[in-house]
């Protein structure tokens, strides 16, 4: 099994045969990241996950061995809940607390672990040195396989078609109900089951990547075509840099793959980075006044991460801003993201678009965004990426009842 944060969301994929697994848990992104490469590089298989906040119910089924828990210092307590969590589900793997902060504070939170009766390892502190995770995971005799076959590539598999997509759906606050959803590549192995993005993406060529988004564009269309047919008006966003943007051949793809329905569609959304928006705002202005009659618009990814000027968004024909989960998360106790979020949606709505808050795990955040006039929401307390079919199903029978969370 594996698991990745595609844009900052989590996402667990199926599970696979495998010896060995340990769940990481931290806030900071690219130490998240690695982190688990460090891990997979010995054979284990990751699960990593931003927030504890709902870690007893993701390792309920799945047995990790080791469970490496950041402790934030900004909010310890946050550690204590998890903690807590893990004794009431009698959480029978080892336990190893990390963090930025003093030894000895490291050391009270692994005794309130101790005296839960979890069996916690010696504390580890920042930066870590990926060695000593390395020999923890040794020393904890997991049985650790070579990585990576050379069948579990992006070029082979879209030879042998193993590539399929998932889909998170997209939530209108104001209307409760999904109004979209954004794709994610998986591999759908003979073998080795549902492999993540983190699974087969290292390594792939740039024409290996355009085959990818290629594929991506059609199954959007496939599906949008499906809720055509049903009536329901479904906008498909798909995750492509800009260099895809401007070297795939956009508008050939779709004479060849847009269905002719009598149901007018909301068409596709293209999400680009902010980091990749701040160079390209020129090429990428033309690139969608021609991509714009095919129904096909811009979203900006991971707002709020970047460094670019607000000004340059006058000149891009966006139809969305995507905020960070870095600051929508924990937006219903931190006064800051709160303010950051609640200038995001400011910026959004001078400019007569939509604000989307990605990677909402809580009642508590999601209720807060509604409160702060976001617009649309994702994120697992909505529901994880899933099938196309689990994603009609979901639509058609109203189980997008998103007022359950946020009223």
């Amino acid at each position: 099994m594996s698991m990745t944060l595609v844009g900052g969301r989590a996402e667990v994929a199926a599970p696979a045969q495998s010896a060995s697994l340990c769940f990481v848990v931290d806030p900071d992104f690219v130490f998240l990241q690695e982190f688990a490469k460090s891990l997979r590089g010995v054979g284990v298989d990751t699960v990593e996950l931003i927030s504890s906040a709902r870690l007893a119910e993701n390792i309920d089924g799945q047995n990790p061995n080791v469970i490496f828990l950041d402790l934030n210092a900004a909010n310890p307590y946050e550690c204590v809940r998890a903690l807590i969590s893990l004794k009431e589900s009698r959480f029978p793997g080892r336990v190893q607390l990390l963090g930025k902060c003093e030894t000895a504070l490291l050391e009270n939170f692994r005794k309130i672990g101790l005296d839960a009766s979890l069996a916690m390892l010696p504390v580890l502190q920042k930066p870590v040195d990926f060695s000593s995770v390395r020999k923890i995971v040794l020393e904890q005799k997991l049985n650790c396989q070579p990585v990576a076959a050379p069948e579990l590539s992006l070029k082979a598999a879209i030879a042998n078609d193993f590539v399929t997509f998932w889909y998170q759906p997209k939530i209108d606050l104001k209307r409760g109900r999904v109004v979209g959803a954004e794709a994610f590549a998986r591999i759908a192995h003979p073998r080795h089951g549902i492999l993540s993005p983190a699974r087969f993406l290292a390594g792939a060529s740039d024409e290996d990547l355009l085959g990818l988004a290629s594929r991506a564009l059609a199954s959007a269309f496939q599906l949008g075509a499906k809720f055509d047919e049903l009536g329901i008006s479904m906008q498909i966003a798909i995750n492509l840099s800009v260099e895809s943007i401007l070297k795939l051949p956009i508008s050939e793809l779709i004479m060849k793959h847009r269905p002719d329905t009598k149901q007018p569609s909301p068409g596709i959304l293209f999400d680009v980075t902010e980091t990749q928006v701040l160079n390209k705002v020129t090429v990428l202005r033309e690139k969608f006044n021609e991509l714009g009659k095919y129904g096909i618009s811009l979203a900006i990814d991971n707002f709020g991460r970047g460094n670019s000027s607000f000004s340059l968004l006058r000149y891009l024909p966006f139809s969305e801003i995507k905020i960070d989960p870095s600051f929508v998360q924990g937006c219903a106790s931190n006064a800051g993201n709160a303010n950051v979020c609640k200038s995001m949606i400011q910026i959004a709505h001078n400019f007569s678009r939509s604000a989307v808050a990605v990677g909402i795990e809580t009642s508590e955040d999601a209720r807060t965004l509604v409160e702060l006039g976001c617009d649309l929401v994702q994120g697992y307390i909505f529901g994880k990426p899933m099938t196309d079919s689990q994603l009609i199903t979901m639509v058609t029978t109203g189980r997008a009842q998103s007022k359950n969370f946020v009223g």
